[in-house]
C-alpha cells in the first residue's frame, strides 16, 4: 500500500472547481437524498391539489395532506417531502443495502381539518408528486470547517448512493459514503475519491475530493468538489483524518 499512496501522491493534484451556479450550502443538505437500511413505512402523504388531475406540485402551491388534528397535525408544522426511489443498484452487496429515498422538498402546513390538512410547498427541489410521503423538517446545519488531515487510505469507505436512480456524479453532485458517526466521520471532514486498478495490486488513480456535509451513524451525504473523471458508484473514498 505504501507504494501505491506514493504513485498516488505523484500524480497532479490540480483539481479545479467550478466557481459558477454554486448551489446554496444549505439548500444542498436539506434536498440531499437520503439512505434507509429499510423502506420507509407508511404514514402522512400527499393527497393531492386543488385541480383535478394534477400530480405534480412547485414551490408556492398548496396541497391536501391525508391526516388531520386527530393524528396531532398542526398549522405552521414544516415536513420534509420524499418518496422511495426503487434501484436495484443501491442493493448489490458491493454497494451496500440502502433504500434510497429522494427529497423533494418541503411543506408548511397552513390549515386543519380533523382527519386533513392545507399545507403550500415552501421549498421544491424538483416537484412534489401525488403520493410523497412525509416527515418532520429538521433545519440542516451547516457543516463546521474540517480540521487538517490526512487521507487514511488504509480504512476506505464507499460511494454507495446517488440521487434519482443515477450511477455517476461530478463537481457539485452529492452522494452518499457508507461511512457515518460509528466510524469516526463528522460534517466538514475532506475525503479524497479513488479507484484501485488491477485488482489493488496497480497504481490508484486520483478521482477528485469531497466534503462531507451531514452525517448519520452508518452513512453520510457528501458534496463533490472537484472530479478529474466520473465519480461511480463503488467508487473509493479516503476519509482525511489527524494522525496521532
Amino acid at each position: 500500500m505504501t507504494l501505491l499512496i506514493a504513485l498516488f501522491l505523484s500524480m497532479p493534484q490540480a483539481l479545479a472547481t467550478p466557481a459558477d451556479q454554486k448551489p446554496n450550502l444549505l439548500e444542498l443538505i436539506s434536498c440531499a437524498p437520503v439512505g434507509l437500511p429499510a423502506p420507509p413505512a407508511p404514514g402522512l402523504r400527499v393527497l393531492g391539489g386543488y385541480v383535478h388531475g394534477r400530480l405534480m406540485f412547485a414551490t408556492g402551491d398548496a396541497i391536501i395532506l391525508n391526516a388531520g388534528s386527530i393524528l396531532g397535525v398542526q398549522k405552521g408544522q414544516q415536513y420534509f417531502v420524499r418518496r422511495p426511489v426503487r434501484d436495484s443498484s443501491t442493493q448489490q452487496p458491493k454497494v451496500g443495502a440502502l433504500y434510497g429515498v429522494h427529497t423533494a422538498g418541503w411543506v408548511t402546513v397552513v390549515d386543519v381539518k380533523d382527519t386533513m390538512a392545507i399545507a403550500t410547498v415552501t421549498h421544491a427541489c424538483d416537484g412534489v408528486l401525488e403520493g410523497d410521503y412525509l416527515e418532520p423538517y429538521v433545519e440542516p446545519v451547516m457543516p463546521a470547517p474540517a480540521l487538517p488531515g490526512t487521507a487514511d487510505f488504509e480504512h476506505p469507505g464507499r460511494i454507495i448512493l446517488a440521487d434519482e436512480r443515477r450511477q455517476t456524479g461530478a463537481a457539485r453532485f452529492v452522494m452518499l459514503i457508507n461511512r457515518g458517526t460509528e466510524d469516526g466521520v463528522r460534517a466538514g471532514q475532506a475525503l479524497t475519491i479513488f479507484r484501485e486498478t488491477l485488482n489493488g495490486m496497480g497504481p490508484i488513480i486520483d478521482v477528485g475530493r469531497a466534503t462531507v456535509l451531514s452525517v448519520s451513524p452508518h452513512s453520510a451525504v457528501v458534496r463533490i468538489d472537484s472530479s478529474r473523471d466520473a465519480v461511480y458508484l463503488g467508487d473509493l473514498v479516503a476519509i482525511h483524518r489527524i494522525t496521532p
